[in-house]
């Protein structure tokens, strides 16, 4: 029975990773909750069969049923990402339902973050509350080893921010982190992200002076410490 309930999530995570990546596409320029999905080069309204998340894609072959426009691939990607990012939540549970809030919200952060290299405050700002919230109710929990692990990696993502080497975002997506899970979790979080991009970077032509989404790489290494507790 363990397996189909993990089927059961990842399969509504990648249809939460999919409507994560409609939020981003519409946000501020049209209802991304009620209106039908359209190709946005042709803007056919797409039927059921065009959106299953995964299936879709690989049966259309990464191209719109009607103008025959190339998908990127990162919508796969983030679907996929998405199946396991959600693989382990118990929607039964308060706790859990917190937790796929919170994943929720880095989501719509990392997909903004790939496509123009920032986002708004407002995608994290209920995974912001639900942290805050948490670290609230379990601050008489806190331990000199967690300001250890807390204080030396938050005072340089500061220090950086403020000489604006790194984006703030990336500031607060390691405040939330360290927050709701612990900053044990954050770290490795963020240790996993920084290999995950230097592999990247090694394999790839990327130059040293252009810009770098970070966030899609730390919600990666998010998947990962999950899957791995």
């Amino acid at each position: 029975m363990k397996w189909i309930f993990g089927i059961s999530n990842f399969l509504i995570g990648t249809c939460l990773a999919s409507h994560a990546c409609v939020i981003i596409e519409r946000l501020g320029k049209e209802d991304f909750i009620f209106s039908r999905s359209k190709c946005t080069n042709c803007n056919q309204q797409l039927c059921l069969l065009d959106e299953i998340p995964l299936i879709s894609y690989l049966i259309l072959k990464g191209r719109c049923r009607y103008c025959k426009i190339h998908i990127p691939c990162e919508y796969f990607l983030t679907e996929f990402l998405g199946g396991f990012a959600f693989y382990k939540i118990d929607f039964s549970s308060i706790h859990d339902i917190c937790t796929a809030i919170v994943l929720f919200s880095l989501l719509l952060a990392a997909i903004s973050d790939y496509q123009v290299q920032e986002f708004d405050i407002t995608l994290v700002l209920p995974a912001l509350v639900i942290s805050l919230q948490h670290i609230m109710n379990n601050f008489y929990r806190i331990s000199t080893t967690d300001l250890i692990e807390f204080l030396p990696i938050f005072l340089f993502f500061l220090f950086e921010t403020v000489r604006k080497k790194c984006g703030s975002g990336d500031l607060i997506v390691y405040l939330i982190l360290s927050f709701y899970f612990n900053s044990k979790f954050a770290n490795l979080t963020f240790l996993t992200a920084s290999i995950a991009l230097l592999i990247v970077f090694l394999g790839s032509k990327m130059s040293k002076k252009e810009p770098v989404a970070f966030i899609p790489f730390i919600y990666i290494g998010l998947i990962i410490q999950l899957l791995c507790k």
